[in-house]
């Protein structure tokens, strides 16, 4: 799998096809984003060790798998929000991957423990998206997956509703798409309309956009 040394994109996908997508610009973008986490964690850390009292890493290891046990529960406080999860999940793959992360990577949740692992699947793209991101926070924000063009469709022909606007809106505009689809809510301040910013992620590879004949 194509490397280059930061994730650009890791997805917490949930069982039910839901959960979060996030994109980090460069590896300054992503070390950020693991420090902003990690620091001030292993900073409460700082002098004597307390007899008793786990060890740094150790707490660092219980504090991600507690946000991220959040984000499987759908229980992410409002205060940490999407952006707090995009710390934790950048913290988790820095604690799994250590030195090189691969360009795409996976944390599920099967039968209890978490699985980081790289999203090859992502690096195919079939010609449909299987993942479509509300990229509405500094680093992305909530998303659908889709493991079949017919599972896609399904869910992108149903009526919009609070959860799930986004895939009906992709289906409407492009008969072809990369496999990750990110689209950012805009408002008009002025008009007070509302609109969507899209973006097909290729991971710097060959990959369809095709809109829809009349749209």
């Amino acid at each position: 799998m194509s490397n280059s040394g930061f994730p650009e994109a890791v997805f917490l996908r949930r069982a039910d096809g839901t959960g979060y997508g996030f994109f980090y610009r460069s590896d300054a973008d992503y070390r950020h984003a693991v420090d902003s986490f990690v620091r001030p964690i292993l900073r409460s850390f700082s002098g004597a060790p307390v007899p008793g009292q786990p060890a740094p890493q150790a707490h660092l290891k219980t504090a991600i798998a507690t946000f991220l046990g959040q984000a499987f529960d759908k229980a992410v406080p409002a205060e940490v929000g999407a952006e707090g999860v995009s710390r934790a999940v950048a913290a988790c793959v820095a604690d799994v991957f250590d030195s090189r992360a691969p360009r795409v990577v996976v944390i599920e949740r099967k039968d209890g423990p978490l699985a980081v692992r790289p999203g090859i699947e992502f690096m195919r793209h079939p010609g449909f998206p299987l993942a479509i991101v509300v990229d509405a926070d500094a680093h992305g924000g909530e998303a659908h997956f889709f493991t079949s063009d017919t599972d896609y469709r399904r869910a992108a022909q149903a009526p919009p509703g609070p959860r799930c606007w986004l895939p009906q809106i992709v289906f409407r505009l492009y008969a072809r798409t990369p496999s990750v689809m990110a689209g950012r809510p805009l408002a008009d301040g002025t008009e007070g309309r509302h609109s969507v910013e899209f973006r097909g992620i290729s991971f710097g590879l060959p990959a369809p956009l095709e809109e829809r004949a009349g749209v």
